[in-house]
């Protein structure tokens, strides 16, 4: 019985000295079966990313000019380059003195494409990426036998190994110097203080106009009880969509009017012709007219006219009148000059009354042309001190500025209100004259 155990005690050393002896090769196949893992998943990597290169169109190289064939586009042509068809506003930087609309490019056109390295650089991110495809699983094979890198570590320094060059990685290209950026047509950046001198040049460069035409048609007169030549607006010639409830016949800003020249008159196509309607009569100074629009005579007919409105100041109908258009001069960009004890004038009556005055409204003066009163001069209107003691010293009401003149009268604009308060006959007086 004693000699039965021993030998069965040495069977079962022995099975255990081959247990201990086959975990080794073991961990020894596993590391080169995961090896060859990686070689193979490497390779089908690089044969990837080498298809989809091919298919993208991605070349090393790119020609330095480029000839349009019939069909092409600045699209097609970075597709078929780059691989990225929205870098053609790089193409169209390059050829904007050959390409005037980016739209449209013609075949037989020359095109460069000088200078454009964006291909080689995405060649070389290629090769890098496929030389190590998959880092996970070489991380992995280590982690699986962490005594050998242990051993390797201790054998000798890292200083001393020899390098590695079966996994030597291609630096990529150094960046470009700062100087050189690489904008689209589209990309104009502008810094915070070239967006404020745009402001300030708007400001400080606007021209200075006295007067404008329009405000001299629009401003109206005083007829100065002359009896002028008035032509009759029968209504416009347009049949309006909503019966009118007035019954009366309106026209809009370019649309047409049919007006009867008065008798012993003849209108012709080109002449100008202002609109207006007389408003009520002014003691001693005859009628106030009030311009509503400006036409142009379109077409003669027989005995009248068809005129297209080409300003309108109010509503224009029939029963308005009619004028040849009185030329305006234009004083140009120079400004009035301040003078002292200049010109009297008085307060003739607004053009629309209103208890109140505020600023834009006409007011008639009793001096014009044959007192030296021209367009662009400021009046004064000012309530003159009364002489007791304690009450308030000369005040000025309203400055105006002259947009019309007759012989003996002109129409002031307000420009600046201090007292509303304006009653027919205050003194007026020349503040600034413009330059003969």
């Amino acid at each position: 019985m004693r000699r039965t155990t021993i030998c069965r005690s040495n069977r079962i050393a022995l099975f255990a000295l081959a247990a201990l002896l086959a975990v080794p090769a073991l961990r020894a196949q596993d590391t080169s079966a995961a090896r060859r893992q990686d070689s193979v998943a490497a390779a089908r990597a690089q044969d990837s990313l080498a298809a989809a290169a091919h298919d993208t169109g991605l070349t090393a190289q790119v020609p330095s000019e480029h000839t349009v064939a019939a069909g092409e586009t600045l699209w097609s042509i970075a597709q078929l380059y780059f691989g990225d068809p929205l870098l053609w506003p790089e193409i169209y930087r390059l050829n904007t003195s050959i390409i005037e609309d980016p739209h449209w490019i013609y075949p037989g056109e020359m095109l460069s494409l000088a200078g454009m390295s964006v291909v080689a650089q995405g060649a070389d991110t290629t090769t890098t990426i496929a030389q190590n495809p998959n880092p996970s699983a070489a991380d992995t094979v280590k982690a699986q036998n962490p005594a050998a890198d242990t051993v390797s570590a201790t054998a000798a320094p890292a200083d001393t190994l020899p390098p590695d060059t079966t996994q030597a990685v291609i630096e990529a290209p150094p960046p470009p110097p700062p100087t050189e950026t690489y904008e689209t047509v589209f990309d104009h950046p502008r810094t915070q203080r070239q967006r404020v001198q745009d402001v300030l040049r708007a400001y400080s460069h606007q021209p200075y106009r006295p007067l404008r035409r329009g405000e001299f048609y629009a401003a109206g007169f005083l007829t100065e009880q002359e009896q002028l030549p008035w032509a009759s607006v029968i209504g416009g010639t347009e049949q309006p969509m909503i019966r009118s409830l007035s019954g009366r016949s309106t026209a809009m800003q370019f649309q047409q009017i049919a007006v009867r020249p008065p008798s012993r008159a003849s209108y012709h196509v080109g002449d100008s012709l202002l609109v207006a309607r007389v408003d009520r009569p002014e003691p001693k100074w005859g009628d106030v007219i009030v311009p509503v629009g400006v036409a142009r005579v379109t077409e003669v007919q027989k005995g009248q006219v068809l005129a297209e409105i080409v300003l309108q100041f109010g509503r224009i109908h029939d029963g308005h009148v009619a004028i040849p258009l009185e030329p305006f001069k234009d004083p140009g960009e120079v400004r009035p000059a301040a003078v002292e004890h200049g010109l009297e004038a008085h307060v003739i009556d607004q053009r629309d009354p209103h208890e109140l005055v505020n600023a834009q409204q006409i007011m008639f003066l009793d001096r014009g042309r044959a007192d030296g009163v021209t367009l662009g001069d400021v009046f004064e209107v000012y309530k003159p001190a009364s002489g007791v003691v304690g009450e308030a010293s000369e005040v000025t009401v309203v400055v105006l500025m002259i947009v019309h003149t007759r012989e003996h009268s002109s129409s002031g604009l307000v420009l600046n209100v201090v007292r509303p308060d304006v009653q027919v006959g205050l003194p007026a007086r020349l503040i600034k004259k413009m330059p003969s």
